[in-house]
C-alpha cells in the first residue's frame, strides 16, 4: 500500500471510527419532488432565480446551512421550450460573488454563465437564454472560479428540461411526479451532529470531495414513490462533485433512451450505467411486470473512499436510492418505442481540426505560486491541461465557428470526467475504446482514463475574447484547482 492510498484508509477508518457508513434517515420518506415551474407557454416578464442562504434539513433531524435558489436548497425543475428566449434576472443573495452556468445548453458565450459573468453580492445578472436545441435534460449550477466546488456542493444547482415539437408528441411518460420524475443524485459528509460539512485538504483535492452518505432530491436515501402501472420515467442527473455513480435496478435491467444532449436512436437495455458527475441520463422502469422495484446507486471513484470501504466490507458502496411501488392507478399504458430519433454514426473524416487535451495532476511545484496567483484554489499545489493552469486572462484555444473538429483527451493519473461548454458532441471513443451503446447519442461530457478519449464537435454560437466558453475536467475541485482552459468560437 503506496502512502496516498494508506492515508486514503487511515481517513477511510476514522468515519468508521465516528459516524459509520454514512447517515440514515428516520425510515424511509417519500420521494421529494422538485418543484417544476412550466416555462412553455408564453413568457410575458422577466423570470426571477433567487439565490440566497438557507437551512435545510436532509433527513436526519439536523437543520444544516446551505443554499438554494428559490428554495431552501437546490433549484427548481425549469421545462422550457425549443425557440424561446428566456429573460431571466439571476439575483445574487449568497453574500459572495457568484455565477450560474447553463450546463448543456447551445448558447453564446455572453449567456453562458461562466466565471467570466460574474454576479456580485446584492447584483442581478439578466441574461436573455436563447433555447435552439433538441429535447435534451441539462441543468444551471455556480461556476465561479475557484468557488465552484462549495458552492454547488452547498446547493446551488437545479435542472432544465428543454421540450420540442417531437418530444411533447413522443409516446413516453410526461406527467411530472406522476409517471415523469426528476432525480437529483448527491453524496454528503455530515459531521457527529449532523450537519452537512465541507472541508478540504491536499489528499481530498487529489480526489475530489467525496461524501458518505447518498442524497436524492435533497433527502437520505432510500426514498420511495408510489406510481401507476405502467412505464415510468425517471430522469437523472449525477450532480456529485467528484463522486462516479454505478446505477441499476434491483430487477431487471435498466432501459436507457436519453443521453446528456437527447434521445438516443433507440432505447438501450443494460445491466448497470456508469454516470460521472455532471451527466444526465433518462430511464424507463416498467411497472407493469412487477409491484416493486429499485433504483440501487454504487458509489465508484478509482482508488477513493468507497472502494476501500467495499474492500473490507464487501459491497458496502451499494445503496438502494429510490423504491418505487405500483399502486392500483392505471398509469401510462404505452410500450418502450422502438425509434427515439434519427441520429446517424458521427464521422470523423468531416474534421477539418484536431486538438489534443492532457489532463494533469502532477504539474511540479513550480507552478503552485502561479496558479494561486491566477486565482485557482488547490491548497498549495496547482493541476494543469496541457501544462497550464487555469488563467482568466489568458485565451488557450481559438475555434472557427462551423467547424467540425476532433477533440482527443488524456490524463496522467485517475479518471476525470471533462465537459465542454457551448456544444453537444459524439463520441468516438472512450478510454480508447468504444463507448458503451447508452453514451452514443448526444453528449457534453465524456470521461477518460486509459488512452484517448476522443469527440467529434462543432460549434455554432460566438464566444469572444471578453466572454469565452470553458472546457475543463467535471470533479469540480479539480476545475478549482487549475484543471480547466477557455477558448473563443469566432
Amino acid at each position: 500500500m503506496d502512502r496516498r492510498t494508506f492515508l486514503k484508509a487511515a481517513g477511510a477508518g476514522a468515519v468508521l471510527a465516528g459516524t459509520g457508513i454514512g447517515w440514515a434517515q428516520a425510515g424511509i420518506r417519500p420521494l421529494p419532488l422538485i418543484p417544476l415551474t412550466d416555462l412553455t407557454g408564453d413568457i410575458e416578464s422577466r423570470i426571477p432565480l433567487r439565490l440566497a442562504p438557507a437551512m435545510h434539513d436532509f433527513g436526519n433531524g439536523t437543520a444544516s446551512a446551505t443554499f438554494g435558489i428559490d428554495s431552501s436548497y437546490l433549484g427548481p425543475v425549469l421545462r422550457v421550450r425549443q425557440g424561446q428566449t428566456l429573460p431571466f434576472d439571476v439575483i445574487n443573495g449568497i453574500g459572495d460573488v457568484t455565477t450560474l452556468h447553463w450546463h448543456g445548453l447551445h448558447i453564446p458565450g455572453a449567456v453562458d454563465g461562466g466565471p467570466h459573468q460574474e454576479i456580485e453580492p446584492g447584483q442581478t445578472w439578466s441574461p436573455d437564454v436563447p433555447i435552439v436545441q433538441h429535447a435534451s435534460m441539462n441543468w444551471f449550477h455556480s461556476h465561479t472560479h475557484g468557488k465552484t466546488a462549495e458552492q454547488t456542493y452547498k446547493g446551488l444547482a437545479g435542472v432544465m428540461l428543454v421540450e420540442d415539437d417531437a418530444s411533447l408528441s413522443a409516446d413516453l411518460p410526461s406527467t411530472y411526479g406522476v409517471d415523469d420524475f426528476t432525480l437529483v443524485l448527491q453524496d454528503k459528509m455530515f459531521d457527529d451532529a449532523g450537519h452537512m460539512s465541507y472541508a478540504i485538504t491536499g489528499e481530498i483535492f487529489e480526489d475530489g470531495f467525496m461524501g458518505d452518505t447518498l442524497l436524492v432530491n435533497g433527502a437520505i436515501a432510500p426514498v420511495a414513490q408510489s406510481v401507476p402501472s405502467g412505464l415510468v420515467r425517471l430522469r437523472i442527473l449525477n450532480a456529485c462533485n467528484a463522486q462516479f455513480l454505478t446505477l441499476s435496478m434491483a430487477t431487471g435491467p435498466l432501459t436507457v433512451i436519453a443521453s446528456d444532449g437527447g434521445f438516443l436512436a433507440s432505447a438501450v437495455e443494460t445491466g448497470s450505467l456508469l454516470m460521472s458527475p455532471g451527466e444526465r441520463y433518462e430511464v424507463l422502469v416498467d411497472m407493469s411486470k412487477s409491484a416493486s422495484n429499485s433504483l440501487v446507486v454504487g458509489l465508484e471513484a478509482g482508488e477513493g473512499l468507497f472502494d476501500i470501504l467495499s474492500g473490507f466490507f464487501g459491497n458496502g458502496s451499494n445503496v438502494t436510492a429510490l423504491t418505487l411501488t405500483r399502486n392500483s392507478d392505471q398509469g401510462f399504458t404505452g410500450s418502450i418505442p422502438d425509434a427515439l430519433s434519427s441520429l446517424a454514426p458521427p464521422d470523423p473524416s468531416e474534421a477539418t481540426v484536431t486538438r489534443s487535451f492532457e489532463l494533469q495532476m502532477d504539474t511540479g511545484a513550480d507552478l503552485a505560486a502561479l496558479a494561486a496567483a491566477w486565482g485557482n484554489i488547490c491548497g498549495g499545489g496547482a493541476m494543469a491541461i496541457n501544462g497550464r493552469p487555469m488563467n482568466m486572462e489568458r485565451i488557450d484555444e481559438e475555434v472557427r465557428k462551423g467547424d467540425t473538429e476532433i477533440w482527443r483527451i488524456s490524463v496522467d493519473d485517475q479518471l476525470h470526467p471533462f465537459h465542454i461548454h457551448g456544444c453537444s458532441f459524439r463520441i468516438l471513443s472512450q478510454s480508447g475504446a468504444d463507448a458503451p451503446a447508452y453514451a452514443q447519442g448526444w453528449k457534453d461530457m465524456v470521461h477518460v482514463e486509459d488512452g484517448w478519449s476522443e469527440v467529434l464537435v462543432r460549434f455554432g454560437h460566438d464566444a469572444p475574447a471578453d466572454a469565452p466558453y470553458m472546457y475543463h475536467c467535471h470533479i469540480l475541485e479539480h476545475e478549482d484547482c487549475g484543471m480547466m482552459g477557455q477558448f473563443t468560437v469566432t
